[in-house]
């Protein structure tokens, strides 16, 4: 039998099927209160902020091959949840702020090598979890907002070179995770607000040229080592204590 007509004939028989199951991604997008965005045909992004959901009951995010943003801001995702997100191939932006992820998630995420921004504060992400994450060396931005993570992870954080913006405020390092970020030649934006760090990291921050925007606020930095900075970091925004309202 010719090899054209059997191609067709699956065609045939399955596109109604795939369509019939796309169709009903889409309304449960719907369902959840989520939106979906449209690209040449495609969906290219969900947004499921503050949807309520059971456990693993994204599994129909594996109809959107071609999604490349997704947004659980404030839901309940999961580290079940992140086996399915972390087989998205073409996935470059995850929002998991405020949701329950905790370091087993992160090492299902560690695993997809297209995703390049991770705002993951306010979770269950510890040092353990930046473990697995050190093997994310594609990642421009990674937000760690309010994690509990420590010292401990900054050689993890060190591997991370091609980062360009890193959210460490309200965490529960100091100077000595500071030092580890001078292996990162390409980071513009850093928030270090929030943390015990002192003047002893003026010296690393000085030389981090690559800098365009530091938030120290609500730091232990003296009014000498913001001067000293500023003076160093001409094309950096330096944003502190003074600067906040």
């Amino acid at each position: 039998m010719n090899s054209r007509f059997l191609c067709l004939q699956a065609f045939i028989v399955f596109a109604p099927l795939a369509f019939a199951q796309l169709k009903s991604s889409n309304q449960k997008v719907a369902d959840l209160g989520g939106r979906l965005f449209h690209k040449k045909g495609e969906v290219v992004e969900v947004v499921l902020n503050g949807a309520s959901f059971k456990s693993e009951e994204l599994t129909f995010l594996a109809d959107f091959p071609h999604l490349t943003d997704l947004s659980l801001e404030k839901t309940s995702a999961s580290d079940q949840d992140m086996a399915v997100v972390a087989k998205l191939p073409k996935l470059e932006w995850l929002n998991l702020y405020r949701t329950q992820v905790g370091d087993e998630g992160a090492r299902h995420l560690s695993q997809n090598k297209s995703l390049k921004l991770l705002p993951i504060g306010e979770t269950k992400i510890t040092d353990a979890g930046i473990a697995h994450l050190a093997n994310a060396g594609q990642l421009t931005y990674l937000g760690l907002r309010a994690n509990p993570i420590t010292d401990k992870s900054a050689p993890h954080l060190a591997k991370l070179t091609k980062l360009e913006g890193l959210y460490l405020g309200e965490t529960q390092v100091t100077d000595k995770t500071v030092r580890a970020l001078a292996k990162l030649p390409k980071l513009e934006k850093l928030w270090l607000h929030d943390l015990p760090i002192t003047d002893a990291s003026v010296e690393v921050l000085s030389k981090m040229k690559a800098l365009r925007e530091l938030h120290v606020y609500a730091t232990k930095l003296s009014p000498k080592g913001i001067r000293r900075l500023q003076s160093a970091l001409p094309r950096c925004k330096v944003i502190h204590e003074s600067l906040v309202p």
